[in-house]
Order: C-alpha cells, then sequence, then structure tokens
C-alpha cells in the first residue's frame, strides 16, 4: 500500500511550529511521511513606469532554502519529510496536493485572536476546514501536550455521514489507535430530531451515541473534553444547502476557536 503522507503547513510562527510537533506525532503513530508546506507571496513592486515583477525563480529558490533549513532544525532523522514552497490560493495549492497523494490528513495551526480579529480577519485554518478532500486538523496555539489517546465524534445525530466521511474516521482511529467516544451535545434551542441510538463506521465498528445535555454546544463540547481527558475533537462538516453550510462553518469556527485540544475537521 502507498504510504500515507501528511501536509503540515508553515508560516513559522509559533502556531506553525506547534502543529508541527503535533503533526510529527502523528506522522510516528500513522507511519506517515510529512510535507512541510509553505505559501509564499511573489512580491511586486510598484515603479513609475507601472508593475514590475521581481524575478519568480529567485523567490522561489529563496523561500525553499528558508524552509529546508527550518525543516532541518525541527525534524529529526526519525521522520521522512519532504517541503513544498510554492505561491496561489492557500485552499487550491493544499486541495490539490491532496488529490494527487495519498493523504492521511492537512494540519494547520490556529493563532489565538479577539473576537473582533477573528470576526475581521476571520482564519485560513478554519475558512479551508472541510472544504479539502482529507481531514483538516487544527491544532490550538495553546495545546503543548501532543498525544493520542481518546477522541471524542461530536455528533449532531441528525442522519448518520456518507461511507466516504466513515472511512476517513476509520483511517484516523486505525492509525492513531484512539479510544472514542461519541456525543451528541443536546442544547435547548435544538430543533433537529435523534435519529440514532449507535454510530456505526462500518460492519465491524460501532459507538453508543451518549446525550449530553448542556446549555451550548461549546460549553457542552468543553464538558465532555475535560470529562473524559481527551487528546482530540472530531467535528464532521456536512453537505446541506447554503443556509445549513453557513450554520455549520459557523460552529465549526466556533469549536475551533474554543477548543483547547486538535479539531479533526471531516467532511462528507
Amino acid at each position: 500500500m502507498k504510504k500515507q503522507k501528511i501536509i503540515v503547513g508553515i508560516d513559522y510562527t509559533k502556531s506553525s511550529v506547534n502543529a508541527l510537533n503535533y503533526a510529527k506525532l502523528l506522522a510516528y503513530h500513522s507511519n506517515s511521511e510529512l510535507i512541510l508546506f509553505h505559501l509564499y507571496d511573489a512580491p511586486v513592486l510598484y515603479t513609475n513606469s507601472g508593475l514590475y515583477l521581481m524575478s519568480y525563480k529567485a523567490v522561489e529558490k529563496s523561500n525553499k532554502e528558508k524552509l529546508n533549513l527550518f525543516a532541518k532544525k525541527y525534524i529529526d532523522d526519525k521522520v521522512a519529510y519532504s517541503t513544498i514552497a510554492t505561491s496561489g490560493a492557500f485552499k487550491d495549492e493544499v486541495n490539490g496536493l491532496a488529490k494527487s497523494n495519498n493523504i492521511h490528513s492537512v494540519v494547520l495551526g490556529l493563532e489565538s485572536k479577539t473576537k473582533m480579529n477573528r470576526f475581521i480577519f476571520g482564519s485560513t485554518t478554519t475558512d479551508v476546514a472541510g472544504k479539502i478532500d482529507c481531514p483538516v486538523i487544527i491544532v490550538p496555539e495553546s495545546y503543548k501536550k501532543h498525544a493520542v489517546g481518546h477522541t471524542i465524534i461530536a455528533f449532531d445525530n441528525s442522519e448518520l455521514p456518507n461511507a466516504k466521511c466513515m472511512k476517513k474516521i476509520r483511517n484516523f482511529i486505525n492509525t492513531t489507535q484512539s479510544k472514542i467516544s461519541v456525543y451528541h451535545i443536546k442544547t435547548p434551542n435544538e430543533i433537529i430530531e435523534s435519529k440514532n441510538d449507535s454510530f456505526k463506521i462500518d460492519a465491524n465498528l460501532s459507538y453508543k451515541i451518549q446525550v449530553k445535555k448542556s446549555k451550548s454546544l461549546i460549553d457542552g463540547i468543553k464538558s465532555v473534553v475535560t470529562q473524559n481527558k481527551a487528546n482530540a475533537i472530531i467535528d464532521i462538516a456536512r453537505k446541506h444547502s447554503f443556509v445549513y453550510r453557513f450554520f455549520n462553518e459557523s460552529h465549526t469556527k466556533e469549536i475551533a476557536f474554543a477548543s483547547k485540544v486538535p479539531v479533526v475537521v471531516v467532511h462528507e
């Protein structure tokens, strides 16, 4: 079987170094190769005579050299890796890599921001979650434990995810050997009727859906993570109407910014 690869986004911030440390742990457990991915902007100068583009080859070479030095500093010989430095649209470039390789996941760091900053600027990390053809793992800047062991699946308890989504979840479970707990966070304003007692991944793997009543989705997730001493949360991004996707993406962002442990976003 072709060896799996884990893409980790690098922008040289503390949050991307932290994401790399988590990605190294995943690579060890899943026997995967790391791809350190850096996206740079091609510099443009404006002169009196108009637009002037600096040498693309020179910029590309400089960024690749910087990324290779970074990799040598933070990765030892125990983990196989390669580096890619390129320009373009982040989502398109990463999605292209995901489609052309056997990708286990994309690991991205998430910087701590104020609520106002998150509203104005958003986040590249949460914007691509659920839009790339593999799980996107969001690692909070404050998360330093870097362990696998117990993972919470947050499930809205409407219809079960499709087979493609379940396959991605199964792969994460197998490679991390995580203990799994599935929770339906039931809030007072919930309008979706509960339909399932068990979360059936395939014919051989099924989990009981536990119900956690809470005043809000975030409070409920925080509670079950603390209660189970969980190391990660799996959030399922669904394919629905535009309006549903808008609110679902908002939930994903809300969970990502509130979580103290990595959030694994798996889409259908």
